[in-house]
């Protein structure tokens, strides 16, 4: 949990204490990490290797979900972001059969093992606040909901600028709140197809298995700079930078048999089109998309079935990512450890007692770690003899 160095009270100091201890073995490596929270992707990768085939591989991390190109300062932080997910202790990244919803499914079981209940096509309206404590929440239909704590796991924006009314919270929380950065450039695309992408560079005698189910499209440092240069000017990428992923390789219930689904995460893709549309442009960079698959499969797009394409004013629509941002907010320096979502209140806590966070949009970001939410509850169960009293 991120501590607040700013707080003059003896449980700040305390936890401070706690943290620099339990860090005391890091000594010269401070300085990398410094490094790490501040410079490019580019210049990071370029200190430990010297072939750009090596540093374009790992810099794609640094583009994912991430305004910004690998030359851009504070983007070797996101490498680590992604990169911990491969750690063998961490379990690496994988398939989960069925699909991602298979993991929600799991959770609802665990919870219902202890009596919790799940109610769905309830939109909230309004958190409910009353003398500076939650008691509860009110539905879209006005079904009211009371509860001694109240955990939100939508994106602090939504949560502190439309679901709690302003009186409740100091004008300083919701300045630093619409200062967070949430702008997007993420997209999707959603591809049934008669075969997979049949890659012209891959040689299964070679690398000694049959099939890529995940791979990064992005020949080269300065092909993810040029595809960051579009975005910046308010543009799609021309040639835009994709991870077709293909889960049916190893999952075929996703899919009737024989066919495949293929799911492709690109980049750049702005949230709003300086000079253009977006219900005129998706279909253009629909084919700018499919144009660089080609190229690197060939005929790929003659295999579609058919597709979904979501830019980020979808990914707000559809699942309340803030301005389309996979991470809920951008994971620079300034917005990470105790300054995410806002400074004080990084500890998942918020100004209403009993009102707590637990979304992407606090420490330590988005990903499917579950760590957010592990923290929170560990907080709450913190507070809980006070809370419930």
């Amino acid at each position: 949990t991120p501590i607040d160095p700013t707080r003059r009270r003896w449980k700040n100091f305390r936890d401070a204490a706690s943290l620099l201890w339990r860090q005391r073995a890091v000594g010269e490596r401070m300085y990398r990490l410094i490094d790490l929270l501040t410079q490019s992707a580019y210049d990071y990768l370029s200190v430990w290797f010297d072939s750009d085939v090596v540093k374009s591989v790992l810099a794609y991390y640094a583009c994912i979900g991430t305004f910004a190109g690998p030359r851009s300062p504070g983007t070797a932080y996101v490498i680590l972001h992604h990169l911990m997910g491969e750690h063998a202790g961490a379990g690496g990244w994988g398939f989960v059969r069925g699909g991602m919803g298979a993991i929600t499914q799991a959770i609802a079981r665990s919870g219902q093992r202890f009596g919790m209940e799940i109610r769905t096509n309830a939109p909230v309206a309004e958190v409910l606040v009353r003398n500076g404590r939650v008691y509860g929440v009110r539905t879209s239909d006005g079904g009211e909901f009371t509860a001694k704590v109240v955990a939100s796991n939508a994106n602090a924006k939504t949560l502190f600028r439309q679901l709690v009314k302003p009186e409740h919270l100091p004008a300083e929380l919701l300045s630093e709140i619409d200062a967070f950065r949430t702008f997007s450039t993420a997209f999707k695309m959603n591809i049934a197809a008669e075969n997979p992408p049949q890659y012209r560079a891959f040689d299964p005698q070679k690398t000694g298995f049959k099939y890529p189910t995940y791979v990064h499209v992005a020949p080269g440092i300065d092909y993810l700079e040029r595809a960051y240069d579009d975005a910046k000017y308010g543009w799609y990428s021309q040639q835009p930078f994709l991870t077709p992923v293909v889960p049916t390789i190893v999952d075929d219930s996703l899919a009737p048999p024989g066919k495949h689904v293929v799911n492709v995460f690109g980049g750049h893709a702005p949230y709003t089109l300086k000079g253009g549309d977006w219900s005129q442009e998706k279909q253009n960079l629909t084919r700018a998309a499919l144009a660089m698959l080609d190229a690197m499969a060939p005929g790929f797009s003659k295999q579609i079935i058919d597709l979904e394409v979501l830019v980020p004013p979808d990914l707000e629509r559809i699942v309340g990512l803030p301005q389309g941002h996979i991470f809920h907010g951008e994971l620079t320096a300034d917005q990470l450890f105790w300054q995410r979502p806002v400074p004080h209140w990084a500890d998942y806590r918020t100004p209403i007692e009993g009102l707590f966070q637990c979304a992407s949009s606090t420490h330590p970001g988005g990903g499917v770690s579950g760590i957010p939410g592990h923290n929170a509850a560990r907080e709450i169960l913190r507070d809980w003899k006070r809370l419930k009293s």
